[in-house]
């Protein structure tokens, strides 16, 4: 058990694996990613996260090595290998590079990298899920779509790390960031939902914000359990004067919101939607 690295085909422990300092992934943070975390040793919604790699992949004119199912049948050999009862999975597709060159230009990429990424994954503390958790609306905006698709799940991930980084420093687990008009957008590494007199709202893709698999599978579970659900723009005020609030990702599943910018998120304790939406995930993936 541990973690195992798949570089283009061949299995190396972490401390082997080494790309060339020429790849444009390092570089220029020129690729795409996914990650995807099992359950009962499995990988959870991995057809979804492939379609979007694909997607991701094709509006950068990136080409995936083996294709998507080369790419699967790669991540379930390194998955078997590393023989974790539960995985954290990271798939990452670069654009490679040529030995000396430093350039913008695609012409001076090589053939592309794969790498896959398979370590152990224990789940967060359930005290995170029982409390709820910190988030501050940070001043970092979100990258505008006219810059850069916010469809693309890609590697350069600046913009992201900054406004965590402005999170963490107040105190807070994640961030939330707005984009230039003042609506909501999302995390770092998550979607954000809001919860008002039981209607469940999230902002809408058109803000500038991952469509996130976990996002779309929760609205999935939300309007099978008859809740209404609106994609739509919000702002400060909604999420200050929301009732509930949560956060989704492959990671961090439905994960309650206690309290924004040491304001707390209605009564300050994970709410009664977001705990039954989340007992309705868990219960999902422990049937399937």
């Amino acid at each position: 058990m541990g973690t195992l690295v798949n570089l283009n085909g061949v299995l190396l422990p972490p401390e082997r694996a080494m790309v060339s300092v020429f790849d444009r992934g390092f570089l220029f943070g020129d690729s795409v990613y996914e990650t995807v975390r099992t359950y009962h040793g499995r990988p959870f919604l991995l057809d979804r996260h492939l379609a979007r790699l694909g997607r991701s992949a094709e509006k950068l004119w990136l080409a995936i090595p083996g294709g998507l199912e080369g790419v699967r049948t790669e991540l379930l050999r390194t998955l078997e290998a590393a023989g974790n009862d539960e995985s954290y999975m990271r798939i990452v597709i670069t654009r490679g590079g040529k030995a000396g060159f430093v350039h913008l230009d695609l012409e001076s990429a090589g053939d592309s990298t794969l790498v896959l990424i398979v370590r152990p994954f224990p789940g967060f503390d359930s005290s995170f899920y029982q409390d709820g958790v910190d988030v501050a609306l940070v001043g970092v905006l979100r990258t505008g779509r006219q810059s850069l698709d916010p469809k693309i799940k890609s590697g350069n991930y600046l913009n992201n790390i900054v406004a965590l980084h402005e999170a963490k420093s107040r105190g807070a687990f994640e961030c939330l960031m707005p984009n230039r008009d003042g609506d909501l957008t999302e995390g770092s590494t998550s979607n954000v939902f809001l919860v008002k007199d039981r209607v469940v709202k999230t902002p809408a893709l058109e803000c500038g914000l991952l469509d996130g698999i976990t996002r779309a599978f929760v609205i999935e579970i939300a309007k099978d359990a008859g809740y209404a659900v609106r994609e739509e723009r919000l702002d400060k005020i909604d999420l200050f004067g929301a009732d509930e609030a949560f956060l989704t990702s492959s990671l961090k599943e439905v994960m309650p919101v206690r309290s924004v910018n040491g304001e707390k998120v209605g009564s300050g304790t994970p709410g009664a939607v977001t705990l039954d939406l989340l007992h309705r995930y868990r219960a999902w993936v422990a049937s399937h």
